[in-house]
């Protein structure tokens, strides 16, 4: 094809595809260009929805509090620009604190973000600003831009509707759900989120309250969650300060005031579980341990641990060095060597060097292995492949091959550190609840903490659940959240 008629074909499609892909934004009533219809957007949330859910640990048990928070969404849909769309508001049983959309009108919110949340307006604030991704199509316009790029599928999706975008679309939003969807459309869904929440009657300005005690969780533990809101700390900066110009201009919509609502939603998140849910395994302090499973690992002092569904990682606080433990049913009866090759092959590493042990009355296998990660280039692995009855453990650690000896202590203490734990011990493990307490005459941080059962120093992490400073303390009389061992 000469290049007349390459350019022509490219004009042709770009042509077609702005003809048939125009369409007025619902949120801004502006004609944009996108590459998926309205009924296309809501199939593919449906089909989205139950992966989603699933990977985020399922609904959270107790229809009071689903339905607490689909009222809640309920009224901010009637406020909304799309209020067409059939919206359903779930909790999911994630310890990420954490909250998403999906195109077409499912929005999600994990426990522990509820956790942290300290009023009715402020979950209505995050609430609509989910909903603003979705009146806004920001996951449909962000994939449209990409898409525009790549003339191929471009044309497919022109003349072959057909053709399922699924793949491609799911992998994009789940990089929008964990990073956000960049600095204008964020910044657009915090201004819908504050026009949705005060026209149902909620205190704009508890969005930018809530932003505070996420920056605060950040600065103060390096725990990062809820997407887009940690890019960068200017860009942090800028979304409060700008949330607080935009609640100034806001007037309630009847009355003289609008509603907080702080009593009413403490009341509904008593006995809400926090952290951890013990049938995944709970990481107190350094320590993971498993009830059903009857294991614990130890990981290194200030590692920050992910206990994911699939996989349990730390990380380094500085540097590219990780820890990770997978588990494995073993169909067959292997050995620990044999279970060590499948390991190797599996991840395409080459040995350098390993052996037969025994890590505290258990079989396994210790290797070196070389190999190459994306984002990291040339590494080094350290291996425990560990048996436990029908199961294999693969404790890995990995860094980059020219830190690997120094990375191999932590890699090391880590591995030995694996062990089975009795019944007993199994059984003692329980969860941490959300309580609500009543603040007394004399109280302080710390002896609110020893009074149930947590560490001295979990009273900063009372002081942040609570939006205080950890110098300070609310006056006496003052209802606050506690974090309660086993839930009493």
């Amino acid at each position: 094809m000469n290049k007349f008629k390459y350019y022509s074909s490219i004009f042709l499609v770009l042509t077609l595809s702005f003809i048939m892909g125009c369409a007025t934004n619902p949120a801004t009533g502006r004609r944009e260009f996108v590459l998926m219809s309205e009924s296309q957007e809501i199939e593919i949330g449906r089909q989205m929805a139950p992966k989603i859910q699933e990977e985020f640990g399922g609904l959270y048990p107790g229809n009071d509090l689903q339905e607490y928070v689909n009222q809640i969404g309920q009224k901010l849909v009637a406020v909304c620009d799309r209020p067409d769309l059939h919206y359903r508001f779930k909790v999911v049983n994630s310890p990420m604190i954490n909250a998403f959309a999906l195109p077409g009108g499912y929005v999600y919110v994990t426990r522990e973000l509820l956790a942290y949340v300290n009023s009715e307006a402020e979950l209505a604030g995050v609430m609509g600003h989910e909903i603003g991704h979705i009146t806004a199509r920001h996951a449909v316009r962000q994939y449209t831009k990409a898409q525009t790029y790549q003339f191929g599928i471009l044309a497919a999706s022109i003349f072959y509707p057909e053709i399922s975008q699924l793949g491609q679309f799911a992998d994009f939003l789940a990089m929008a759900i964990i990073q956000g969807y960049g600095r204008k459309n964020e910044l657009q869904a915090d201004r819908l989120g504050i026009k949705y929440s005060s026209s149902a009657g909620y205190d704009p300005y508890c969005v930018s309250s809530f932003m505070k005690t996420l920056k605060n969780i950040d600065e103060t533990t390096g725990k990062k969650g809820y997407h887009g809101l940690f890019s960068s700390h200017p860009e942090t900066e800028e979304r409060i300060v700008k949330s607080e110009e935009e609640a100034k201009n806001v007037t309630p919509p009847s009355g003289d005031h609008f509603n907080q609502l702080r009593e009413e939603y403490l009341s509904k998140i008593d006995g809400l579980t926090f952290g951890d849910d013990p049938k995944e395994g709970v990481v107190v302090k350094n320590v993971f341990r498993h009830p059903d499973l009857r294991i614990e690992l130890a990981f290194p002092q200030g590692w920050a641990i992910n206990n994911g569904k699939e996989i349990l990682v730390a990380k380094h606080p500085e540097k590219e060095y990780f820890i990770q433990m997978t588990l494995s049913v073993l169909g067959k009866k292997l050995s620990a060597s044999e279970f060590a090759r499948k390991v190797e092959e599996s991840y395409g590493f080459s040995k350098l060097s390993g052996t037969p042990q025994t890590i505290n009355g258990l079989s396994a296998y210790l290797g070196t292995y070389a190999g190459r990660k994306r984002k990291i280039g040339e590494i080094k692995a350290r291996i425990g492949s560990i048996l436990v009855e029908d199961k294999g453990y693969t404790v890995m650690g990995i860094s980059p091959s020219s830190s690997f000896e120094e990375a191999m202590p932590f890699f090391a203490s880590t591995i030995n550190s694996f062990k089975r734990i009795s019944f007993k011990e199994a059984k003692e493990i329980k969860p941490y609840k959300i309580r609500i307490y009543t603040v007394k005459e004399g109280d302080t941080w710390k002896s609110i903490t020893h009074k149930h059962g947590l560490q001295p120093d979990e009273a900063q992490t009372l002081a942040l659940i609570n939006a205080f400073n950890p110098e300070n303390l609310p006056e006496p009389g003052t209802r606050i959240k506690v974090i309660s061992v086993g839930g009493n």
